[in-house]
Order: structure tokens, then C-alpha cells, then sequence
């Protein structure tokens, strides 16, 4: 055990230099259709209701303070909090999301930073998880989001445990889905979605796909969050964001650009226990998932 790497090192209990995020009505705009919403209050600015959809601060921490392409990984990714060196790596993925709204975005755009510190390594099943919470502010220190992202170093070895986790297990009732929904989606719709900051070559690059390991590439997993996110809401919350508290998802397996996910939903109290499924495979693709709605919301 004495031979285990220490990654203790890596956690902090400080949050790192204030990092710059501006966002517009462009952007709140670009997100709502790479996630497939056609609802005017999320895709028309002069909609009388216009307001960000509630996940959308998950494309800041790409996107930073841009207004144009940036590379990937990009400059603000790469400030970010400090992953550690972990041998047997061989890739990092996009492993799981916990995002809650504080309070609600200026629909007019604005100016924000955020602060960021790495919580947790832990090991799971052939690699490592690493947990990173994010809390978004305004200058005055005004919190607005607090997103917990955990990446998976596949093939992840040689390591102790370190720091805690603030993600847990939640499984599906053993019961049928209260409710059920298709979503689909568009063979293209990772064009659109990687406007709002995640340019990863992977979503749109055939041959760097096929390098990667994949036939073809497939949908971002902060996209197949952002549509189980539109099914929850429009199934308790009645598709207004003020009756959104929080989200967690999991990524188990890929979307492929075209493919229809099927969002089961099971009511839980003012938590909505969630689970989505590719339809033409079968497979779950989002696990470990639910939405938690506020006091105010008629589930």
C-alpha cells in the first residue's frame, strides 16, 4: 500500500484567481438550439419571456470570456484547476455533471468569473474519477451556479484515494417509469451545439474520430445532458426554469449524432430520478441522473 501514489497534494481547500466569463443573448440563444429547444422564450430574444434555459452555465466553463472559435483544449480549460499525473492514462473523459442554479442569469447577458478547486480522486471501475467544483459569481462575489464536473482518467492505477465526493449513487425505483419521452435528435446537431464553446474535434472530425476509437463522431455528452434536462423540465416543471433547482447526470456510453434518447422518469418527492436510453441500441447512455425542483414548482 506504502507504494500507492499520494494525490493528496492535488486537493484543495482554496479557490483558485477569479477567471473571466462574458456571455450574450447570442449565446444563451446558440445553446437553446444545440440542445434541440424551439421554445421562443429560449431561442427569440424579443420573446416576452426570454430566459437563459437553466444548464446553459455549463458551456461557460468552455467557452470563458471568447466571441469567436477557440482551440481545444483552450486557454481557460487549460488554467483550470490541476489534474493530477496519474500513470496508466490513456484518456481523459467527460464523466459526470452536477449543476444548481443559485439564482437565475441575466437574460440581458453579462459579466461573470468564475473559481475553481479540485475536491476529489477516487478510484472506479478501470480508472479514476476526479471531482472539480466550479462556483460561478458576479464582481461582488454574488454566487449564481455551483457545477461539480468529474472526469474519468481511463486506465487510471497506482493511486490512494484523496478528498471526498460529493457525487452519489441514485438508481431507479424498482418500479415502471412514471413518465417516458423521446427525444430526438438531428444528424448534425453537434454542428451547432459546439458553438456554444466545446470544440473538441471528436464531435465533428471523422478521421479524428476514427482515431479516437469511434466509427464516426458522436455527440457531446454535455449535449445529451442539456436534452435530458428539456424532458425533465417540460415533464414537472412546466418547461419554466424558475422551477428548476438542480441536475446530475452520469455518461455511460455515446450518442450518435441522429439517434433518439428515450428519458425515463420516475417522481421521487421534488426530485425527478432520471435515466435515458438510445433508442436504436438500447443502451443507457445517461445513469446516475436526477433534477431536483424548487419548493415552488406543482410535480
Amino acid at each position: 500500500m506504502s507504494d500507492l501514489q499520494d494525490v493528496s497534494e492535488y486537493i484543495s481547500t482554496e479557490w483558485s484567481e477569479p477567471m473571466r466569463l462574458t456571455y450574450n443573448q447570442r449565446d444563451l440563444i446558440i445553446y437553446a438550439l444545440g440542445i434541440g429547444c424551439t421554445d421562443l422564450k429560449y431561442v427569440y430574444e424579443l420573446d416576452g419571456d426570454f430566459t437563459p434555459f437553466p444548464t446553459f452555465p455549463i458551456t461557460l466553463s468552455f467557452k470563458g470570456d471568447a466571441t469567436d472559435v477557440v482551440s481545444f483544449p483552450n486557454e481557460y480549460m487549460m488554467n483550470g484547476a490541476a489534474m493530477p499525473g496519474l500513470d496508466g492514462t490513456k484518456v481523459v473523459l467527460d464523466g459526470e455533471r452536477y449543476i444548481e442554479m443559485i439564482q437565475p442569469l441575466d437574460p440581458e447577458g453579462g459579466e461573470l468569473f468564475s473559481q475553481q478547486k479540485l475536491t476529489g480522486v477516487f478510484k472506479r471501475g478501470s480508472g479514476a474519477s476526479v471531482e472539480t467544483e466550479t462556483r460561478i459569481v458576479d464582481k461582488e462575489g454574488n454566487m449564481f451556479y455551483k457545477i461539480v464536473s468529474g472526469a474519468f482518467m481511463v486506465g487510471a492505477k497506482g493511486f490512494k484515494d484523496a478528498g471526498k465526493s460529493s457525487m452519489g449513487v441514485v438508481n431507479p425505483p424498482k418500479r415502471a417509469p412514471d413518465k417516458e419521452v423521446e427525444m430526438p435528435t438531428d444528424a448534425f446537431q453537434t454542428h451547432t451545439y459546439r458553438l456554444s464553446g466545446d470544440y473538441n474535434p471528436l464531435h465533428i472530425d471523422p478521421d479524428f474520430a476514427q482515431s479516437s476509437g469511434f466509427a464516426k463522431p458522436i455527440l457531446h455528452g454535455l449535449c445529451s445532458l442539456g436534452i435530458t434536462a428539456r424532458a425533465a423540465l417540460a415533464a414537472y416543471g412546466d418547461n419554466d426554469p424558475a422551477n428548476f433547482k438542480a441536475l446530475n447526470c452520469r455518461f455511460s456510453s455515446p450518442v450518435l449524432p441522429g439517434q433518439t434518447l428515450v428519458v425515463s422518469m420516475w417522481k421521487e418527492g421534488s426530485r425527478v430520478v432520471l435515466q435515458s436510453k438510445v433508442k436504436e441500441t438500447g443502451k443507457v447512455c445517461i445513469n446516475n441522473s436526477y433534477m431536483d425542483f424548487t419548493a415552488a414548482a406543482k410535480l
